[in-house]
Order: C-alpha cells, then structure tokens, then sequence
C-alpha cells in the first residue's frame, strides 16, 4: 500500500483559505506479534494506514479514509485512457476527505459555550521536522529465544496445571501531519513489549497474575535481568495465592496503613492523571488538598524509551514534561480546543491523542510518581504494621466523583517487619482526596511499564516508587 509523504498532504491544504483551521494526518502502523499459547508459538502480522482530515470553522469537521492503493500503484503513474479523471486515485481521495471536513465544519452548530465566535484553538509554535527510529520492526534476533526462555523458566517452576501465555509485540507507528498554519512533521516509533499471563483454576476460582515490561525501541528494551525479576516476582504471586487468606467481608471498609509497589503505584499514578485530564477534570474534587511536600504527579512525553513518549502529539505540538500535581500547582493536560486562548503557564497545549471520533482528546503519556527519598525497607519498618499491595489486577476512576480503586494482584498482612500471612480479594476504594492528603512516604526508585488504553487505545507508560499511604479504605473484592 501507498504511504503518502507530507508534501503530497501539502497540496492538498490549498482550500483551508474556506476554514480558520485545517489540518491532514496520515498513520501508519504496522505490527508484528508473537503468541504462545498451549505449545506453539503463531506468528500474526497487521498493517493499516488511516488518512485523517480536520478543519475548523463554526464547528469541528472530521473525515477520514483507509484501505489505501497498494504499493504497485504509483502516485505518479499516469491514468488509463477509459479514465475520465485526471486525478490519481490517492489524490481523489484526499481531495474527498478534505472537502467533507470542510462541509462538515462549515456546516457544524457553533457550541453554545463558545459563544459566536465558534471554535478557537490555542496558539502554538509552528513545529516541522522528521524523527525516524533507531531500530526496524519485525522479528528480531532472539525473539523466538526470548519466548522460549520465558516460558521454560515458568513451566520448571510451576505446577503443570498452570497456563503459561506470552505475547512478544513489536510496532511501528509512522505519523505525519500537515497544517494550514504551517506544521510538517513526521514522526515514526518503534515500541516492543512482551505480555506474561498466567493461569490457574483452583477450587472454582481462577488465579491469574500477569506482567507487561517494554517500551520505545527494539529487544533491548526488554532487559534479561529485569525479565529475570519479573518472572521470580510471577513465580511466588501465583504459589502466595494459592494458599492466601481471602479478605474478610466483616473487615470491609476499614482504613489500613498501605504500602503499594512500583506496579500498584504506577496504576494509581494513571488515575490521577486521568483526573486531571482536560475533559475529565473536576475542580471540586482536587481542592483544599494538603499534599505532602516534595510530592509530584508528572506527565512527560519526552523520555527515551517511555512506552507513551512522542516528540509532536496528535495536533503537531511538541510534548514536554508537565508537573500536573504538587503541594502548590494543579496543571492539566489540554489539546488546542481545551487550552484557554492565549494559555497560560497552566493550560498548556501538547497532550493530545486521537479520540474514537478523531477529535483530539487530552490524555497522558507517561505519567509517574516522582520519586523521594525513602528506602523501601524503611517505610514498613516506621509503619510497624501494614498491607503490603504488589501489582495490579484492575485499576478504575469515576472522574465525576473522585473514586478510585485500585485490586492488587496480591497483598501481604506485614507486622513488625515480618510478612504474617498473604491476602487475595482486597482492594482499595477511596476518594482521590483521601489518598492524596494520606500520601507521607515515596520511596527512591520509579520503574515504567507499558500500559494500553482499553477504550482508545492509547499508548501510555505508568510508573512509580513503591508509595505508604497512611490511612486508606480497604474493601471485599472478588477475585
């Protein structure tokens, strides 16, 4: 198939002179994966190409096309003679795509809370440029081997009963954009992750305890000794849980002091920034808040190997780091709509990925915990008694009221420095509020890891020092 080159989307801008805005985006992502599953490994491969139009007027006009001419069609070839056109099929395709977010712009209702002047987007830098990865896509040298160390290492550990899954994923993603104010920039990234599964019924229950680890670049991403950890980490969660207490249904609802790992930490990390995503925020939720001192939430785009890192978002702004909490500032993450115009130093354009509809939408991109000064081993000696929370099974926000839970994918009841006994089914569900002001202990070290919006789709890293929480609402979970 055709990939456009931006100065073919160039030609195409000349009737923004109808709109206040326009804009052509082209995305091509193509992805390799290895499965294993039962006792093979399948190779699958997907290659897809969008082309996206959007222009502003009174409203927001969107249109878009895919299925594009293969590759032995030539941009430049010349049109057979039972043509009746002159313009070659891509051409006629993006000519079509802009006319009708145009129209659609043109002939959109202008939104009552932008007043008559319709949609203003923020004004930003006018960026061009071109960023091609380091590594290719593909299978690489060792990824057959890599699966394979995996899942023998797994398998000499664990009883037969368990299933052992892995996933080996590598992805290009090129994106170009062109605009009516000036913006060329082309953008392609690479990101490899591997996804560990594992499986176990046991007395009706399923036991299942899985790990993601990767991010920007090829198979050295994917460090041996980090796997190494990971898989003992794997390893003693599913033999903890198999013989772990279930929480008690009479302790629901009681407050603990809780202690959560990079993993657990990490989630916690994305649903605050969900929160304090532009078109999610309430501002009722995050007042009056008493956050500890030194204590910040960041959103930083621009991190080597960061799973969600870019250098130009959806809209062609360049990403930078953002400090979205701290003991003084509450920032959010905007696109170009949700800016203020002109935007302060709070209200920054630069977060925008492409919503299910094609209007941006402001989100993270690898959000964390900055970390402090805490040793890990200090901050369970100094609460003498606690819940020690390890990995995530499920992580959820309600942005309306400022709930959070958090399901760990195992706990531990740990009193003066010796773990008493391991605890599945407990969760935490409390007010974002509650957890923030109880926040007094961030330990030294943050680690990323991969994490995939499961209703956009999103690329994102999430991550965090392990992190006490003084005082927080534990609750019955099943499993």
């Amino acid at each position: 198939m055709h990939i456009p080159t931006n100065d073919l989307l160039i030609k195409h801008l000349s009737k923004a002179r109808r709109v206040k805005y326009l804009d052509i985006k082209v995305c091509h992502t193509r992805c390799n994966s290895l499965v294993f599953k039962g006792d093979a490994i399948a190779s699958m491969e997907d290659d897809d190409i969008v082309i996206t139009a959007r222009a502003v007027a009174n409203g927001y006009g969107i249109a878009s096309t895919g299925n594009l001419p293969y590759r032995g069609e030539s941009v430049h070839s010349s049109p057979s003679p039972a043509q009746h056109s002159h313009i070659h099929p891509l051409d006629h395709r993006i000519e079509s795509i802009v006319e009708q977010a145009i129209e659609h712009a043109l002939a959109s209702p202008i939104p009552p809370s932008y007043g008559r002047g319709g949609l203003n987007l923020a004004e930003v830098e006018v960026e061009r440029g071109s960023i091609a990865p380091a590594g290719n896509v593909g299978h690489e040298e060792g990824s057959y081997e890599l699966i394979e160390y995996v899942t023998s290492m797994l398998r000499s550990r664990l009883p037969e009963d368990v299933r052992v899954e892995v996933s080996l994923t590598c992805e290009e993603s090129d994106d170009g954009l062109v605009s009516s104010e000036g913006a060329d920039v082309r953008e392609c990234r690479v990101t490899t992750t591997i996804d560990i599964r594992l499986m176990l019924r046991q007395h009706g229950d399923i036991i299942q305890v899985s790990k993601s680890m990767g991010g920007r670049g090829g198979m050295e991403v994917l460090k041996r000794k980090s796997m190494d950890d990971a898989l003992d980490e794997m390893v003693d969660t599913v033999k903890h849980l198999m013989h772990a207490k279930q929480f008690s249904i009479l302790e629901s609802g009681r407050r603990y002091t809780v202690i959560l790992d990079n993993e657990a930490g990490g989630a916690l990390a994305r649903l605050i920034g969900k929160m304090l995503e532009a078109d999610e925020f309430n501002p009722k939720i995050f007042s009056s808040l008493h956050v500890q001192e030194g204590l910040e939430v960041v959103d930083d785009p621009t991190l080597p190997n960061g799973y969600g890192s870019f250098t130009w978002d959806d809209e062609g702004v360049r990403g930078r780091r953002k400090v979205l909490l701290s003991s003084g500032t509450t920032s959010l993450l905007h696109t170009r709509l949700t800016a203020s115009t002109p935007a302060d130093e709070h209200s920054i354009p630069g977060n925008a990925r492409r919503g299910v509809d094609g209007i941006p939408k402001p989100a993270m991109s690898n959000v964390y915990i900055k970390p402090m000064d805490w040793h890990v081993d200090e901050m369970v000696d100094d609460a003498r008694e606690c819940i020690l929370m390890r990995g995530v099974s499920r992580a959820t926000a309600d942005t309306t009221r400022g709930m959070v839970e958090v399901k760990p994918a195992i706990a531990y009841h740990v009193k003066d420095k010796e773990i008493v006994h391991a605890i599945r089914g407990i969760s935490i569900q409390d007010s974002i509020r509650n957890i923030l002001n109880g926040m007094d202990a961030v330990s030294r070290v943050a680690i990323l890891r991969p994490y995939r919006d499961e209703r956009y789709g999103f690329r994102m890293g999430e991550g965090s020092p392990y992190i006490r929480l003084g005082s927080a609402r534990c609750v019955y979970a099943l499993m």
